[in-house]
């Protein structure tokens, strides 16, 4: 069935990305737009399969694209916020099959690579608050996700209905990244950028803090 998808995807490809930088008016922002284009076409196409045309796939770029159009313009909220008003979007992704979407990402990606990727195209952060939130340059952010978007093309597309076997460190992780992408939680992911971080650890902080965050809020 994935081969299905794939093959629709290369033959649509170009139209697609035609439209997207139509709609975007910069390479950028339309190269963010085709990969979350791609994941909201296979997400939906994969729990409800239908014919796989160029409408289709445009139709999706189009709506994302209206969508972070009125997002930006109601956004005036500080940069480590921003990703509050993606929550209704990230619910509809982070069902289980994006957590199958995720263990793939792990698996295929480094952790560098992995959190910029989820920042960039899932969190629709910018580059520079990207760099303010990892203290890595706006040069090396983007060099980064260059890498992260090529093997997403070459890689994780091919293989992303395969079975990937993760250790707990990288299981815990994956239920990290959902439960940030859920929460809007963009500072809990880029603290998952350290290498050496204590996986387990932050866990299990994390869980306390989110606990305690609800008792206060049914209170």
């Amino acid at each position: 069935m994935n081969q299905t998808f794939n093959q629709e995807w290369k033959r649509y490809a170009s139209s697609t990305w035609r439209a997207c930088v139509r709609f975007t008016n910069n390479h950028h922002d339309a190269e963010d737009l085709m990969q979350t284009t791609w994941v909201k076409a296979y997400s939906s196409w994969h729990r409800n399969p239908k014919l796989l045309t160029k409408t289709y796939f445009t139709t999706i770029a189009k709506h994302t694209w209206i969508d972070e159009v009125r997002k930006k313009k109601l956004n005036t909220v500080p940069y480590e916020d921003n990703c509050k008003p993606f929550e209704n979007s990230i619910d509809r992704m982070t069902s289980l099959h994006f957590r199958h979407v995720l263990n793939t990402l792990v698996t295929k990606l480094t952790i560098n690579q992995q959190i910029l990727f989820l920042l960039s195209d899932v969190c629709r952060c910018s580059l520079k608050e990207i760099a303010a939130l990892t203290n890595m340059s706006v040069g090396a952010v983007k060099a980064t996700l260059f890498r992260a978007r090529q093997k997403i093309i070459h890689d994780v597309r091919e293989d992303i209905e395969g079975v990937h076997s993760v250790d707990e460190d990288e299981a815990l992780r994956v239920k990290l990244y959902s439960e940030a992408l859920q929460k809007g939680d963009i500072q809990l992911i880029a603290s998952l950028l350290t290498d050496n971080a204590s996986i387990p650890a932050l866990y299990v902080q994390q869980q306390k803090i989110y606990s305690t965050l609800d008792c206060k809020m049914v209170a």
